[in-house]
C-alpha cells in the first residue's frame, strides 16, 4: 500500500531505540554500584601540612584571574609557581614562562607540565597543580596518597544554563566517592590535584594527550598499584561562560577519553566506551519515551520500553538533585534546575556526542572571565554584607 512502512523499517528502528536506552541502564546500574561502593567512604585525615606542599598554577595570559586564585593560597603555603605561556606579573608567586623552543610528546597544558616537571625544582612531598581559576577553599593540607583529588565547586560566569550544567555534572559526580575503592579512577580533575613528587618524576607528563590529568592517573595506575584519595575541600572554579564553551569541553573530555582508553584493561577499556556512549547518546532518552506515543507498533516490547525509559530518565531528577545538595544551592536555583532538567542533560550531552561524531583534533582552552563578573559565593556575600 502507498505510505505503508517497509517491515524491516521498524525493525532497525526498534533495535537502535532499545540500543540507546540499554546502553544508558547499563550506564546507571554502574554508577548505582559506584554508589553503594562508595557510600560510606570517609576521607582520609590529613597527615601532610601546607609546608609540604609546591603549588603550581598553569595558565595562558589570564593575569587578573591568576591573581585572584594566588591571593587565595593559604599563607601557610610559600612555595608557588606560576607556569604561563605568556610573561605576567604576579604578587606573591614566581613566574615562570615556558619557553617557545621546549619541544616534548605531551601538548598544550600538558606540554607546560612536562616544562615544569623538567624545570622548576620540587623539595616538597607533593606537587599541588592549579587552574588558573581555582580558588583554594578550606585547605589544611594534604593526606598521605599518592594522588589526592580536591574537588571542584563551580561558580556562575556568564550563562545561567552553563552554570545549571555545571550543577546537574557534579550530581552525577558524587561516584568519585567509589573511585579510592577502584584500581583505576575513572577520570580526574587537574584543576585541584595533589601528586607525590616522587611519582610525578617517575611518571612524567610525556603523553601527547587532550585529557592529561586523567592519563597522568591512567599510567600511574597501570605502573603500579596507585594509592588514590578523595579530600573533603572543594576548590571553586569558573562554569563555562557560553554554552559554546562547555560545548568545546565536553566534545574534548569525551574525545580524550575515548583516544586514551587503550592506557586501560580491557574490563575498563569496555566500561569507559559503554559510559561515553550512554553519556553522548543520553539526550536521545527523554525523547525516546514519546516515541510509542506519537508513532504506535514501532518499538518492540513497546510497554517494557516505555517504562525502562522512564526509569532512565528519572535519573536524570537524581543527578540534579544530588548537585543542588552538593552545592547547597539555594530552594530557587534547585527548583529551576529540576524544572530545566530536560534542557539542562541535554546541553550538557551535546558536547559529548559532538566528541563522538567529530573529535576535535586540537586542544581548545576554555576563556575566563574577569573575576569581578564571576558570581560570589553565598558565603562571600555575606561577609560583604557584613
Amino acid at each position: 500500500m502507498a505510505g505503508q512502512v517497509a517491515p524491516a523499517v521498524p525493525m532497525v528502528l526498534s533495535a537502535i531505540l532499545w540500543f540507546v536506552v540499554l546502553l544508558s541502564v547499563c550506564s546507571v546500574a554502574y554508577w548505582t554500584y559506584l554508589m553503594i561502593v562508595g557510600r560510606r567512604y570517609e576521607s582520609p585525615p590529613v597527615e601532610h601540612d601546607p609546608s609540604a606542599v609546591q603549588v603550581r598554577l598553569l595558565s595562558v595570559d589570564s593575569a587578573r584571574i591568576v591573581q585572584e586564585s594566588v591571593d587565595a593560597i593559604p599563607d601557610s603555603i610559600t612555595d608557588r609557581h606560576v607556569i604561563a605561556e605568556e610573561p605576567m606579573e604576579i604578587a606573591g608567586a614566581t613566574v615562570h614562562v615556558v619557553p617557545d623552543a621546549f619541544e616534548c610528546e605531551a601538548i598544550r597544558k600538558g606540554r607546560a607540565l612536562e616544562w615544569a616537571r623538567r624545570n622548576v625544582p620540587c623539595e616538597r612531598e607533593y606537587v599541588l597543580y592549579l587552574d588558573e581559576d581555582s580558588i583554594m577553599t578550606d585547605f589544611t593540607g594534604v593526606p598521605d596518597a599518592d594522588v589526592v583529588q580536591y574537588r571542584e565547586r563551580p561558580r556562575r560566569s556568564g550563562s545561567w544554563l552553563t552554570y545549571l550544567a555545571e550543577i546537574f555534572r557534579l550530581g552525577f559526580q558524587v561516584e568519585q566517592r567509589a573511585f579510592p575503592s577502584l584500581s583505576v579512577p575513572l577520570y580526574a580533575w587537574g584543576g585541584g590535584i595533589a601528586i607525590r613528587n616522587e611519582l610525578e618524576e617517575h611518571v612524567t607528563w610525556e603523553t601527547s594527550t587532550m585529557i592529561e590529568d586523567t592519563t597522568f592517573v591512567w599510567n600511574a595506575a597501570a605502573e603500579e598499584s596507585l594509592d588514590f584519595a578523595l579530600a573533603t575541600p572543594k576548590f571553586d572554579t569558573q562554569a563555562p561562560p557560553t554554552i559554546r564553551a562547555m560545548i568545546s569541553q565536553r566534545s574534548r573530555w569525551l574525545a580524550g577519553s575515548q583516544q586514551e582508553s587503550g592506557l586501560l584493561a580491557p574490563a575498563y577499556r569496555f566500561l569507559t566506551t559503554v559510559r561515553n556512549l550512554a553519556w553522548a547518546l543520553s539526550p536521545a532518552v527523554p525523547f525516546l519515551t514519546l516515541v510509542p506515543l506519537f508513532v504506535p507498533g514501532t518499538i518492540a516490547f513497546e510497554t517494557a520500553f516505555q517504562i525502562v525509559s522512564i526509569g532512565v530518565f528519572s535519573f536524570v531528577l537524581v543527578w540534579s538533585v544530588l548537585g543542588v545538595r552538593y552545592y547547597d544551592e539555594s530552594w530557587l536555583v534547585g527548583l529551576a534546575l529540576l524544572v530545566l532538567s530536560p534542557i539542562v542533560s541535554l546541553l550538557h550531552s551535546l558536547g559529548a556526542f559532538v566528541g563522538l561524531v567529530s573529535p576535535p583534533t586540537d586542544f581548545s582552552v576554555t576563556r575566563k572571565v574577569k573575576p569581578e563578573l564571576v558570581e560570589r559565593t553565598e558565603a562571600e556575600r555575606e561577609a560583604e554584607g557584613d
